[in-house]
């Protein structure tokens, strides 16, 4: 039952107990407002609720009771904007891996019309997770801007993941930059069969984690 889950989520946490707050979540964003109860939430430090029905709003207010996250999978949050980004990243000071993954963007209308640049998320990654070391940001709607800006202000970065990010044109030093990360995947490279995002609670590196 709930409230017998609820109980258990007041033991502390463990890796089993991590997968399963995260499921939870899945199911029904509301349940983050009974986690902020408990213990449980302030112990987290992996939690994974790709495709979730999350808000800004629910971040906003429960974020504070997720403060030790260092990896976060929000992708295909589509109800999670920059605002809700923001309010992660100054909340989760130790966020080290992050994971915003969208779905390809429309294309636009007509044969004049331009793509739609939105820098938002990028500049809230840049402005507020300096810890990160993995980030991926496909199909993001940035240019080379917002990725200047990641590059320039999260100077731990070793992974990044920016596939299908067709704003992006890599002009200037940026593409340099990206290529000596340990692990760059550009906007233009074709898609593998198992993507990052599709691979289950399990599909992060846990070195990073660990306390």
């Amino acid at each position: 039952s709930r409230t017998h889950e609820l109980q258990e989520a007041r033991k502390g946490v463990d890796p089993l107990e991590q997968t399963r707050v995260a499921h939870q979540l899945r199911r029904s964003a509301a349940w983050v407002g009974h986690l902020h109860c408990y213990k449980s939430g302030k112990l987290l430090n992996v939690l994974l609720i790709p495709m979730s029905e999350i808000s800004d709003q629910a971040v906003e207010k429960y974020v504070k009771c997720f403060t030790a996250l260092r990896v976060l999978d929000i992708s295909y949050c589509v109800k999670v904007t920059s605002r809700g980004m923001e309010a992660i990243g100054r909340q989760c000071k130790s966020l080290a891996q992050l994971k915003r993954n969208m779905p390809p963007p429309q294309p636009p209308l007509g044969n004049n019309a331009a793509p739609t640049v939105v820098e938002d998320e990028a500049l809230a990654v840049a402005n507020t997770m300096p810890m990160l070391t993995q980030l991926e940001l496909a199909y993001g709607l940035f240019s080379d801007i917002g990725l200047d800006a990641i590059l320039n202000q999260c100077p731990l970065l070793r992974t990044l993941d920016i596939l299908g990010s067709l704003n992006v044109r890599l002009d200037g030093d940026i593409e340099d930059r990206c290529c000596a990360l340990e692990s760059f995947r550009e906007p233009w490279e074709p898609e593998y069969h198992e993507y990052s995002s599709s691979g289950g609670d399990g599909d992060y590196d846990d070195t990073e984690s660990d306390d």
